[in-house]
């Protein structure tokens, strides 16, 4: 499960509930199932690749350095303001920057949700369609982030709508 200046690699055969990355200069390789990849910010330089026949729930990151190789399994995103259509993309670029983003969702381990964040909802939300048909969704609001549904209390607020607004010229919301 943890690797120390090594590979980790989930076979295609494998169903795997967690995978924890924590050493430095460790990579990852999912061919196989696994609920969670998770990458600890002392996993400096780690490599997270994710096969296009690969199922993957949650990619965790919290490492600064961290590559995750996941838009190759990407069909579109739809990025949107909540309540409304929003524009879908299916150019290679806007998908890795899409998903890229998602390494600004980290989330402040053991620390409650605001209940006033959570009934005010997200005001962005990136909806990543897969290959396999799968849909997945990261939101956020300033203080609170969500993946598919579940809500966190984010490290740095801001930071996933103020890049999302950025980098998809989306108006902000007073």
């Amino acid at each position: 499960e943890n690797a120390e200046k090594t590979a980790v690699t989930v076979a295609e055969t494998a169903k795997v509930e967690t995978v924890s990355v924590a050493a430095p200069a460790a990579a990852v390789e999912v061919v196989g199932e696994v609920k969670t990849v998770a990458v600890a910010e002392t996993a400096a330089a780690a490599t997270v690749t994710v096969a296009e026949t690969a199922t993957v729930s949650a990619l965790e990151v919290a490492a600064p350095d961290v590559k995750a190789d996941v838009a190759g399994t990407v069909e579109s995103v739809t990025v949107a303001r909540a309540g409304e259509k929003g524009e879908t993309y299916t150019d290679p670029e806007k998908i890795e920057l899409a998903v890229k983003l998602i390494n600004s969702l980290n989330y402040q381990p053991f620390t409650r949700v605001s209940e006033n964040s959570v009934e005010v909802g997200p005001d962005v939300e990136i909806k990543y369609r897969l290959k396999d048909g799968r849909e997945l969704t990261a939101a956020a609001n300033w203080i609170t982030g969500w993946w598919n549904g579940e809500a966190h209390a984010l490290k740095q607020p801001d930071m996933f709508v103020n890049l999302a607004e950025g980098t998809f010229h989306l108006g902000r919301r007073d």
